[in-house]
């Protein structure tokens, strides 16, 4: 199986559904982490330039503690616009080149709009990834994949209609989120946000409503020509 997950920052989805990437690893499938944003506006401390860097660094560490690959579509942070048709083809290209068989990415209603743009960037790229005159580098897809959206920041507005369980590899994902040193003191100093103690509280929860230690929660998309009747999370 392949597994695409698209992000809108580099710290994103090891957040929100980095447990659900390493369960994927581990029985078998290649994984690929993709952000829309190279994070170059997280910092109090370093030029953009600097922060793109460091941040893409610390992704591509995170992505190996999962066992996945990483790239970045280098767009810049508050940049992301589902309307941009050079964003559009960055993402399409980005799908056909990787094939999935499942997509994962944000929910279409978070707190922030680079998120919300990514969630329709994506949905709309993973169908035009199938149209043949709609030309990118790599060749269309065969199917429209499926696809999933993960939990939002703080669970807030959303209720998961699936869950995976990721009690055997929480320390994991943990260890990936920590590798975003970076992003861990912005927050902190930028919204007040324990990352690492809110990722864990937030896995708790969910696991919690579904009856295992913990758990991400995930959201099916029910349009045409995305559903199936396979079993595609872990």
């Amino acid at each position: 199986m392949k597994v695409l997950a698209v992000g809108a920052h580099p710290d994103d989805l090891d957040m929100l559904c980095g447990g659900t990437l390493a369960r994927y690893v581990r029985e078998g499938a290649a994984v690929t982490m993709a952000t829309v944003a190279n994070g170059n506006r997280g910092s109090f401390e370093h030029t953009r330039e600097e922060i793109a860097a460091i941040r893409y660094d610390e992704a591509a560490a995170a992505a190996r503690v999962l066992g996945a690959e990483y790239r970045s579509l280098g767009v810049g942070d508050t940049e992301i616009n589902s309307a941009d048709q050079a964003q559009l083809l960055l993402v399409t290209e980005l799908v056909r080149s990787v094939a999935p068989d499942v997509v994962i990415t944000h929910y279409g209603d978070d707190y922030m709009p680079d998120h919300n743009e990514t969630s329709r960037l994506v949905e709309a790229a993973t169908f035009f990834a199938t149209v043949p005159l709609y030309e990118t580098e790599s060749a269309p897809t065969q199917t429209v994949a499926p696809l999933f959206y993960m939990d939002t920041l703080g669970g807030v507005g959303f209720v998961p209609t699936e869950y995976v369980d990721i009690t055997d590899v929480h320390e994991q994902k943990l260890s990936a989120v920590a590798c975003h040193t970076s992003q861990v003191g912005w927050l902190q100093d930028h919204d007040g946000v324990d990352t690492l103690g809110n990722t864990r509280i937030g896995d708790l929860y969910r696991g919690n409503q579904c009856g295992v230690t913990a758990a991400e929660g995930f959201r099916q998309s029910v349009h045409y020509l995305r559903l199936t009747t396979r079993r595609l999370l872990p």
